[in-house]
């Protein structure tokens, strides 16, 4: 069957997303591969986002050629859509809502790495992240046991009873509102943490701005949200159901970029650098989580060791302009403001594992302070 209606709107808009979180996956895995080389807890949450959006895409394409976004009118019967457009419908919603609970997860682990020690701020983090995935994984279940038998959901001529679709309904309702709550959230929460940060101005505004693009996660979902009522009150419902995948795709692909966004800033600072003409420099991720490997100068086989830190910066007082940070991507950046000194707490937790025989050594800790004046 050949698209009409909004089906060709539909397909144009997922494509187009999808076109878009691809050039932002590919930018995240050199990032990943090539510049921090570390593949993070959040590479990963992304990634499963990644391929339930492509599923997502892929299947609401398929429910579009079965008659999704087309014209339906009761008086005639020739313009009903195949039944088995809803399944694929159903199957498009159960992956959308997984890319997106993913995808809000990758945004909390990137997050959380950035946290450091802040124990208060990983407590609201970690309760964001149990109640996204509980309110996901409820909504599934509730969207497939809507009718009994369930293959009447998709084909109203089976005998039986939909006594679930109002239960359905009322829960789609919190879980929009739920999900646009969560991205605002997730996307002022690194504002307000970033902010004390003792860095230049145009550091936080930048980085502040990169996860400030969950804003637009929030807005599709309220719209997206929205277009459930209307559906359930048009009687063309197969026609205004395409103006309901069209935002549901939006809002599943929008996260999935903001998701991604934060975490490229360093290809973003590079290419800057480079139009500009300045060195390449990267900003420090305050409590990033990095791989380095060291060498034992004092051991004669030179054996080498893996140490993975896990470092929280506190800044007190001020820091000379002519300081220069260390960060995970390699490479340096003049970000602290100041002129006078440099006060700063720095809390480390590190981990060796012997590469030799079966030696390690684990759990090893320490806690250092420091103050340099210049």
């Amino acid at each position: 069957m050949v698209a009409s209606g909004l089906g060709p709107t539909a397909l144009a808009v997922t494509w187009s997303e999808f076109a878009a979180g691809t050039a932002l996956m590919a930018l995240r895995i050199y990032t990943n591969g090539f510049i921090i080389r570390r593949w993070n807890p959040d590479f990963w949450w992304a990634f499963s986002s990644y391929v339930c959006a492509i599923l997502s895409s892929a299947f609401l394409t398929i429910s579009i050629d079965y008659g999704i976004g087309a014209h339906f009118s009761p008086a005639t019967p020739s313009s009903n859509p195949d039944p088995q457009s809803q399944l694929y419908q159903l199957v498009f919603t159960t992956f959308s809502i997984l890319a997106i609970a993913f995808g809000k997860m990758a945004v909390i682990q990137f997050i959380l790495q950035l946290e450091g020690t802040n124990r208060n701020g990983k407590r609201i983090l970690y309760f964001c992240a149990a109640s996204n995935c509980i309110v996901s994984f409820i909504f599934i279940p509730l969207l497939w046991t809507q009718c009994n038998p369930v293959d009447k959901i998709w084909n109203p001529s089976i005998a039986g009873a939909c006594y679930g679709m109002e239960t359905y309904t009322i829960f789609a309702y919190f879980q929009g509102s739920f999900g646009a709550t969560l991205d605002t959230a997730l996307a002022l929460y690194p504002a307000i943490m970033l902010w004390h940060l003792q860095v230049k101005l145009h550091v936080k505004l930048g980085l502040i701005i990169l996860f400030g693009f969950g804003i637009l996660a929030a807005i599709t979902a309220v719209v997206k949200t929205v277009q459930i009522g209307t559906v359930k009150e048009m009687q063309d419902t197969t026609f205004h159901q395409g103006y309901l995948d069209i935002w549901a795709s939006t809002n599943l692909w929008v996260v999935f970029i903001a998701s991604c966004i934060p975490t490229i800033r360093p290809i973003l600072v590079r290419t800057i650098h480079k139009v500009t003409g300045k060195e390449v420099n990267i900003a420090i991720a305050t409590g990033y989580i990095y791989e380095a490997t060291l060498k034992d100068s004092k051991d004669d086989s030179a054996k080498s060791r893996k140490v993975r830190a896990y470092s929280k910066v506190y800044a007190r007082g001020q820091v000379s302009r002519n300081a220069t940070t260390k960060n995970v991507f390699e490479s340096e950046e003049d970000i602290m403001p100041g002129k006078d000194e440099i006060v700063m707490t720095t809390e480390y937790q590190v981990k060796y594992e012997e590469s030799q025989d079966s030696l390690s050594e684990k759990g090893l800790g320490r806690t250092e302070s420091w103050k340099d004046e210049r």
